[in-house]
């Protein structure tokens, strides 16, 4: 694995024993990597809400199970609120736990009697996502400037001079016009309407003449755009799909 100092890796595991055995184990595997251990929502939301070195980008391992009685699904799910780009590797001793991970975003599940040999591979993913990102959003208003994860956009709003973006926790507004804005964004950023812009990602449902977003917010689509988008759309599933 190329270019591991610019990453770190945050180990969810408060049992002494597995937390040890796991950072000597990712030690062997990824010298290189900074390995930061947490034992629950407390030191992880420390760990969220304090300073990052800039142009670091984090790796999740999180246990399912915690001794605590806390959930790693929940706590990757607050992971995603806070760094939506961060891949979320999770991992348990129990089989019938890998069912429960599809109900939130993540990259890799482990067995843990099978970690040593599963981990690379676990890692491997990791850095290819957190390589493979697109670069950030770069907004102006006023004297503010705000660098915003593609990843974490559901839509943008072109209201008079002003474009409102809809973010998972958070709408910012933007000087920059919606053209401007869709030449910094991947492909799966659509205009469907002259004041609109529908990131395909966070869509839940399209029904020809709006899109319901991830968040229950509904979008128009004007009839200029519907049978573009309707193939557009269609073409992007298909991709998503083929991922799977």
């Amino acid at each position: 694995m190329e270019d591991k100092k610019q990453y770190e890796l945050v180990l969810c595991e408060n049992d002494p024993l597995q937390r040890e055995d796991m950072i000597r184990i990712l030690s062997q595997l990824a010298p290189e990597l900074v390995i930061r251990p947490v034992t629950g929502s407390l030191e992880l939301q420390r760990l969220l809400q304090g300073p990052q070195t800039a142009g670091t980008k984090r790796i999740f391992l999180m246990d399912i199970v915690l001794d605590n009685g806390e959930d790693g699904i929940d706590l990757a799910r607050y992971i995603h609120r806070l760094d939506p780009g961060a891949p979320v590797i999770f991992m348990s001793a129990y089989l019938e736990k890998s069912c429960e991970v599809y109900d939130v975003e993540h990259c890799y599940f482990i067995y843990k009697p099978q970690k040593e040999q599963r981990l690379k591979a676990a890692l491997s993913r990791a850095l290819r996502q957190l390589q493979d990102q697109p670069k950030p959003l770069v907004i102006h208003d006023g004297t503010a400037i705000y660098r915003v994860e593609p990843s974490s956009i559901l839509c943008m709003e072109r209201v008079r001079r002003c474009t409102f973006i809809t973010c998972r926790n958070r709408v910012l507004k933007a000087r920059e016009d919606l053209r401007t804005l869709l030449e910094q964004l991947p492909d799966s950023f659509v205009q469907c309407h002259r004041s609109y812009v529908v990131n395909y990602s966070m869509t839940a449902a399209f029904y020809g003449t709006e899109f319901e977003l991830a968040n229950g917010l509904r979008i128009p689509v004007s009839r200029a755009h519907q049978a573009e988008i309707r193939h557009s759309y269609s073409r992007f599933l298909l991709q998503e799909e083929s991922l799977c």
